[in-house]
């Protein structure tokens, strides 16, 4: 099936639709980006100018609809929780070879007795 032309039966076709969302959504939507973004270690200029990307559509319908003066508190609020913290990535170990006859299970030993005389 040519790509320009989906087959409407498919269950893999992506459908986007609106959902409805009370006032407050836009609130904390713009907190939900901030801590992603700082979590991320994204600095205050940055995650301001994130809010400003209409490519960021919930951001940016947030900074729309609460003001740069509003999202400039959250990012401040946010940073100051998550600023804090470093994420550090460690390398795993070594990888170590294991032989198979070292995976595999004991074998109980078997006493053998003698009969005695």
């Amino acid at each position: 099936m040519p790509y320009a032309d989906p087959d409407p039966t498919d269950p893999t076709l992506l459908v986007g639709v609106e959902v409805p969302a009370e006032e407050d959504s836009d609130l904390e939507m713009a907190y939900a980006f901030a801590e992603e973004f700082a979590r991320l270690g994204f600095s205050q200029q940055r995650l301001l100018s994130l809010f400003r990307q209409s490519f960021y559509a919930g951001a940016y319908r947030a900074l729309q609809r609460l003001g740069e003066e509003k999202i400039s508190s959250i990012i401040k609020e946010t940073l100051q929780v998550w600023d804090n913290f470093r994420f550090v990535i460690h390398d795993s170990p070594e990888r170590f070879d294991v032989s198979l006859d070292s995976l595999r299970p004991l074998e109980p030993h078997h006493q053998q007795h003698e009969d005695g005389p």
